[in-house]
């Protein structure tokens, strides 16, 4: 923000160069940022934070640095003579929404001569980067920047019915403004109109049919105090920015608003001619209210790291137009009108510790009185899944929470669903536009967008959190979710991914998890293939993973090419690690022997292993897989499956006869309590 030098010396008591005034500025907080020297004298650019609207003007800043130099401010000081009739015999203020226009302020001067103005007041708005217009918008530009309270000039005359409503706009109202531009209204903004139209945006920007110009005789000045959110939201929906929005938006003095008024009233009536009328109309149905805040100096000393003497405090304070009072260790302080960032005891002691100088807080660690936090639980169980994932062979992707809610709506019909759908109410975009309840939809579109670019091979998996609404309240749960597809195998045996890896991925995942899948059935429609999807149940039912080729039509929403593998596991059911235990190896020899049955296609080979541990009399320690086959030489619905049973006795060594006896009574019951052929 741009700055006079010369005019900031001037508001200072006794003399002080420019350069200490920068560097004193600087060093509490206002960063003079460049020096540029501009018609003989200095325009500065300076940094001014957002929350301190107060600093934003030259009578601001000078408060900043008369404490700082260990001087004071000159007052404000200025005749104002009156004459002629009451100004609400020539004009009328009504405001009718209090709620965004507390305080509304009217002087009129009438018999002036618009013009240029002098030479002074041209170069002191040239310096702070404001170009003059004519005298009595020129004045009320001074006024902005010596005391932050954004005025606008009316020409009277223009004003129909001579009143004044503060109102919100009429849907589809219109008006044009001082550049040119016709804008497009709505309810949602604040206007100030007269007896039928309205003429200026509040705290934005004035129209031009109601602008000052050389034919101008009789002025009507505003100053007024309108909400900042108000002006904020108008001014982003007009996409306009000004001098008084800036200053509005981040919120200006109530209490100042009358005194601008008489001020801008008096230059006006100096150097244009004409007469003030007396008794201004003061609108003021929210009055402002001071409030208190007690801080303790030893305290501030604890915070700071030093001790800082009470009468120090309390000359900081004073300078700041806090008027504190003193009892003990307390300093009671009236927070000024101007300053709307203050609120709190700590926001006091920041304003005490930038006059006191940052470079005095010794650098050293405050002492911690607590212990450190213990790692989050949920971190270990998701350290172990990204761990299992990784040995895998997988490679991590991470996508968004948020999901097309048609890709959730067929989601949320997996076992695993952990309720109904949670939408957004802003999403960043329609296929955004709720929270996933799984993993899958993210990660298959990333597996598109991988394949797109030319990946053939995708061995990925994520690790997230899935949303949802249960019993009403929001819910989050951790999934861990797979995608295979391409080719796999060694160099010299290159095959396409089929279901048995990722179902074979699905199932180690679980082992090294803690999940207790006692048993796989046929399962994950309509996400999954009918005839090659898969869901792990425990004893109790409850679903703890899926897995399986992604349907055709599933496929298709994606624009899937190539069929793609996925599952997904529900971490909240992982069990915890259990602690390793050596068992000893077996001093006698094993002895495998091979079992063929043929049976029905939808005989799953869970049930047919289940039964062969049930009905085997010897001592099987493990039981395997060799071969399901189906084609020639067997019927069609048939199958023929070989297992592969490996027979130790913890005491002895078994014979082969032993074991052929074993596995002869095992096929008779198997063909009497199963149903199946041996073959």
């Amino acid at each position: 923000m741009r700055f006079d030098s010369s005019w900031l010396l001037e508001l200072l008591e006794g003399e002080h160069d420019p350069d200490t005034l920068a560097e004193r500025m600087t060093a509490v907080g206002f960063t003079v940022e460049l020096r540029e020297a501009v018609d003989g004298g200095e325009a500065w650019d300076v940094e001014v934070t957002t929350n301190r609207p107060d600093a934003m003007n030259h009578r601001g800043m000078a408060r900043e640095a008369s404490v700082a130099l260990g001087t004071s401010v000159r007052p404000l000081e200025f005749g104002l003579e009156t004459s002629g009739q009451p100004t609400d015999a020539l004009a009328s203020v009504t405001i009718e929404d209090p709620e965004a226009c507390s305080r509304y302020v009217a002087v009129v001067v009438s018999g002036v001569s618009i013009g240029p103005s002098p030479d002074w007041l041209a170069r002191r708005l040239e310096r702070c980067g404001v170009r003059p217009i004519n005298v009595a918008v020129d004045v009320t530009n001074l006024v902005l920047l010596e005391l932050g309270q954004p005025l606008h000039a009316f020409d009277l005359a223009t004003l129909e019915g001579s009143r004044i409503v503060v109102r919100r706009a009429r849907e589809n109202e219109r008006l044009t403004t001082l550049d040119g531009e016709e804008r497009s209204l709505d309810p949602s903004m604040l206007v100030i109109a007269d007896a039928g139209r309205a003429v200026a945006l509040a705290g934005i920007m004035g129209g031009a049919d109601t602008e000052i110009s050389g034919a101008t005789t009789d002025i009507l000045i505003e100053s007024a105090h309108f909400d900042p959110i108000v002006v904020r939201r108008a001014a982003r929906r007009l996409g306009m920015h000004t001098e008084a929005s800036h200053r509005f938006e981040r919120g200006t003095d109530p209490e100042i608003v009358p005194v601008a008024a008489r001020y801008a009233a008096a230059l006006i009536a100096e150097l244009a001619g004409g007469a003030v009328h007396p008794g201004p109309i003061d609108v003021h149905p929210r009055p402002w209210q001071p409030r208190g805040i007690a801080l303790s100096v030893a305290r501030l000393g604890r915070f700071a790291g030093l001790e800082i003497p009470a009468v120090r405090v309390v000359a900081i304070l004073d300078g700041l137009g806090f008027a504190p009072e003193a009892d003990g260790d307390t300093v009671r302080v009236t927070v000024p009108s101007w300053r709307v960032d203050v609120e709190r005891p700590e926001d006091l002691y920041e304003e005490v510790i930038r006059h006191v100088g940052y470079d005095a807080v010794p650098a050293v660690l405050p002492v911690l009185s607590s212990r450190p936090g213990g790692r989050n639980p949920a971190w270990e169980r998701v350290d172990r899944a990204r761990d299992a994932a990784l040995a895998a062979g997988l490679d991590e992707v991470v996508t968004y929470a948020f999901i097309d809610p048609e890709h959730d709506a067929l989601a949320g019909e997996l076992p695993l669903c952990p309720g109904e759908p949670l939408p957004l109410d802003n999403p960043l975009s329609r296929n955004q536009g709720t929270m996933r309840r799984s993993l899958l939809p993210g990660l298959v579109a990333a597996a598109r967008e991988m394949l797109n670019r030319g990946e053939r091979e995708l061995s990925v998996f994520e690790q997230g959190r899935a949303f949802a609404i249960r019993d009403g309240r929001p819910v989050e749960v951790e999934r861990l979710a797979v995608v295979l597809t391409g080719p796999r195998g060694p160099w010299d045996a290159r095959r396409e991914t089929d279901f048995l890896d990722v179902k074979g991925i699905a199932e180690e995942l679980a082992a090294r998890l803690g999940l207790a899948a006692e048993r796989w059935e046929r399962g994950g429609a309509p996400w999954l293939d009918e005839g090659e999807g898969a869901v792990a149940r425990n004893g109790s039912g409850r679903a703890l993973a899926v897995a399986g080729r992604l349907a055709s039509d599933v496929a298709d929403r994606f624009d899937l090419k190539v069929p793609l593998y996925v599952a997904e596991l529900d971490m909240e059911a992982m069990a915890e690690p259990e602690e390793p235990r050596f068992e000893p190896l077996p001093r006698f020899p094993a002895v495998t022997a091979d079992l063929t049955v043929e049976h029905d296609r939808s005989l799953e080979y869970a049930e047919l292993e289940a039964a062969v541990r049930r009905l085997a009399t010897g001592p099987v320690e493990r039981i395997g897989l060799v071969v399901r086959y189906e084609g020639k030489n067997v019927a069609k619905g048939r199958v023929r499956t070989t297992l592969r049973l490996v027979y130790r006795h913890p005491e002895r060594s078994l014979t082969r006869e032993e074991v052929n006896a074993m596995q002869e009574t095992l096929r008779e019951r198997l063909a009497a309590g199963l149903g199946v052929t041996l073959v």
